[in-house]
């Protein structure tokens, strides 16, 4: 179940850069992995806190937004 509490638009600026995902599992935990080079790229470091969020795009598909500065999102 979908609930709006707080209906967010963002405009997106689609950089060139693509890479794809495995999702692993280790016991009841899930996890996706970041190229390498976009990990060096964006200065992350091992045990970084990211905060993600849960969307869906123009076409209701569902993404993940990750902001790579470890600063949680601006709630308007």
């Amino acid at each position: 179940m979908v609930t709006n509490v707080n209906t967010y638009k963002m405009k997106i600026k689609l950089h060139n850069i693509c890479w794809d995902s495995k999702v692993a599992q280790k016991r009841s935990t899930f996890s996706i992995s970041i190229n390498k080079l976009i990990a060096d790229g964006s200065n992350l470091q091992k045990g970084q806190i990211l905060y993600s969020y849960l969307a869906e795009d123009e076409e209701k598909r569902p993404i993940i937004i990750t902001y790579l500065d470890g600063k949680k999102r601006k709630i308007d």
